[in-house]
C-alpha cells in the first residue's frame, strides 16, 4: 500500500525535489575509437545487446553503450552519459511493508532508511497527535563541478556518496503545528548540500503557500474543511501581482475591451475556477507578460528554442524565469531588465500594459468580443490527464496548482488526483480512525473502461467515498459484476 492508515498512523506521499540524474561529458578521442578517458587510464566502452521481440513485426536489436557514468545518452560531438540513482535499484516495496505496520513516528522513520529512488516525500500523522514529514531519497553529492551541467567524465566530478539519512529534509512536529507539501522546494538556502536548482522545483511555492495560509493558527478544523482546501484552488501569484497589473492600467489608455477585461480583474478572488472569466484572463496575461519580458532579449541573442523547447521556450514553466519576473515586478519596478537590447527604457508597469493587450487581443479571437463571457475551460479545455498523459473523455474541474494535482498541468486541465482525508482521533476521544477517498480515474487505468471516469464527476464536485477501516474484513461471500 503507497498511501493509506491502519490502525494508528495516516501517510501520504508527495514529490520531492532531488536531482536524482547527473550529465557526464565523457573524454574520448579519434585515435582512441570505442574508449574513455576515466582517472587518467583510457577504458574500454562497454556494449550490452538487447533482443526486442515486436508482436507482428521483426525483432529489433539495440545496442547500449555503457561507461561507469551510466547507458551513452547521445554522441552529437560529444559523448554523455547518464548517471541516473533509481539504477542502482532501491528496496521500495520492503519499506512501505514495514510502513503498513508502524506505529509510531520514530517506527515510520525508520522504515524508510532505506528509500532510494524516487525520492519522495512522505507525510505522516497518528492517534497520539505527533505529524511529521520526510524527504527521503539518494540525494547524490558531488565534491567538485556544478551539477547540474554536464560534468566532466574523468573521474573527480563523480557521485562521492549520498547526502546521509539524517541530513535529509524532513521535520517532526514543527512548533507551528503545521506541516504541508506540494512538492515546494523543502529546504532554505542554509542547507549544506546541493538537492538540485529552482528550475526543477515541482511547485514554486503557490501551492504550499496557499495551504498554509488556510491552516496556520486553526485548530479544531472539520473535514470539510480540508475538503473545500482540495477542491479549489487560489493561485498566490495571481493575488500578489494582479493588483499590480491594476495599478499599472489605472491611468493607461485602454481601448473598451481592455476596459472591461481590467474590471473583471478587479473583483478576482485569485480562484483559478473553470467558469472564471478573470481566471482566464489572469492565465493569458501572465504567459504573454513572461514573453515581453524576456522575449526580445531572446530573440537578440538567437536563442535556439527549436533545439530544445522544453528547456529553452520563455513559458510559465519556466519557474527560474518565473521568480525572477515576479521579484522584479514587486520589488524592482524599474530596473534595467525591462529595458529593450536597444536601449529603450521600460518599467515593470509599460511592460504590464503591452502584455494586457496582447493578452485581451489573444482572448477576443479565441473566445468572443465579451469580456464577461470568457472562462478558463472555453480557453483551454477541461479534461482529465490519465496518468501516461492521455487526454480521456469526460470533464474536470480541476486546474493547475491544486492541493489535489501537485503537477503543474496547463489551466483547465486535472491531473489523476488521489484525494484523502483522515480523521485521527484526539486522546480520550472516540476510538478508531476514519478516512474517505476519491480518485478520479475510478478502478481502471485504462482510459478505453467505462470505469475510468466513473467518478470524475464526484471529485470535480469534491466528493469523497469511504474508505474501509484498517483491518477490516469483508464478511460473507463478495459477487463482482461487470455490466456494459
Amino acid at each position: 500500500m503507497l498511501i493509506g492508515h491502519n490502525q494508528h498512523i495516516a501517510w501520504s506521499v508527495s514529490h520531492a525535489q532531488d536531482q536524482s540524474t547527473l550529465f557526464y561529458a565523457e573524454r574520448t578521442s579519434r585515435s582512441r575509437p570505442g574508449q574513455y578517458l576515466w582517472h587518467g587510464r583510457w577504458r574500454a566502452v562497454r556494449r550490452v545487446r538487447y533482443e526486442i521481440p515486436v508482436r507482428g513485426g521483426r525483432t529489433r536489436h539495440l545496442a547500449v553503450a555503457l561507461t561507469v557514468h551510466g547507458p551513452v545518452l547521445a554522441q552529437a560531438g560529444q559523448t554523455i552519459s547518464v548517471d541516473w540513482t533509481g539504477s542502482a535499484g532501491s528496496a521500495d516495496i520492503a519499506a512501505l511493508a514495514r510502513i503498513g505496520t508502524a506505529a509510531s513516528f520514530t517506527q515510520f522513520r525508520a522504515a524508510l532508511v532505506g528509500w532510494r529512488s524516487p525520492a519522495q516525500t512522505f507525510v505522516y500523522a497518528d492517534d497520539r497527535g505527533q505529524i511529521g514529514a520526510i524527504a527521503a531519497g539518494d540525494y547524490p553529492i558531488v565534491r567538485h563541478g556544478v551539477p547540474w551541467l554536464p560534468l566532466p567524465g574523468t573521474g573527480a566530478d563523480d557521485v562521492a556518496g549520498a547526502i546521509p539519512f539524517a541530513a535529509e529534509p524532513q521535520s517532526h512536529d514543527p512548533p507551528g503545528h503545521v506541516i504541508a507539501t506540494a512538492g515546494q522546494r523543502p529546504v532554505t538556502a542554509a542547507y549544506p548540500y546541493y538537492i538540485g536548482t529552482t528550475a526543477g522545483d515541482l511547485d514554486p511555492g503557490g501551492s504550499a503557500g496557499r495551504q498554509y495560509l488556510v491552516l496556520d493558527r486553526r485548530s479544531g478544523m472539520q473535514p470539510a474543511v480540508f475538503a473545500a482546501l482540495q477542491a479549489r484552488s487560489a493561485d498566490q501569484l495571481a493575488a500578489r501581482l494582479v493588483p499590480r497589473l491594476l495599478a499599472a492600467l489605472h491611468r493607461a489608455t485602454l481601448t473598451s475591451a481592455e476596459r472591461q477585461a481590467a474590471g473583471v480583474l478587479s473583483g478576482w478572488d485569485h480562484v483559478l475556477d473553470a467558469q472564471s472569466a478573470a481566471a482566464a484572463i489572469w492565465s493569458t496575461f501572465w504567459p504573454d507578460y513572461l514573453s515581453a519580458a524576456f522575449g526580445p532579449w531572446w530573440k537578440a541573442a538567437a536563442v535556439p528554442v527549436r533545439l530544445d523547447p522544453a528547456g529553452l521556450a520563455i513559458s510559465a514553466g519556466q519557474f527560474g524565469l518565473v521568480h525572477a519576473l515576479e521579484h522584479w515586478t514587486l520589488a524592482d519596478p524599474s530596473s534595467p531588465v525591462f529595458t529593450l537590447p536597444g536601449g529603450q527604457a521600460r518599467t515593470a508597469a509599460s511592460v504590464m500594459r503591452i502584455a494586457f493587450g496582447a493578452a485581451v487581443a489573444h482572448l477576443r479571437a479565441r473566445l468572443g468580443l465579451s469580456p464577461s463571457s470568457w472562462t478558463l475551460a472555453g480557453l483551454r479545455g477541461a479534461t482529465v490527464a490519465s496518468l501516461p498523459r492521455v487526454p480521456v473523455r469526460g470533464a474536470g474541474a480541476g486546474v493547475p496548482w491544486t492541493v489535489a494535482a501537485g503537477y503543474s498541468l496547463p489551466a483547465g486541465t486535472a491531473d489523476q488526483g488521489w484525494r484523502m482525508i483522515v480523521w485521527l482521533p484526539a486522546a480520550g476521544g472516540r476510538p478508531g480512525i476514519e478516512a474517505e477517498g476519491i480518485y478520479p480515474g475510478g478502478q481502471s487505468e485504462n482510459p478505453a473502461s467505462p470505469w475510468y471516469d466513473n467518478l470524475i464527476a464526484r471529485w470535480g464536485g469534491g466528493g469523497y467515498l469511504p474508505m474501509p477501516a484498517a483491518g477490516a474484513t469483508a464478511s460473507g461471500r463478495i459477487r463482482w459484476e461487470l455490466r456494459p
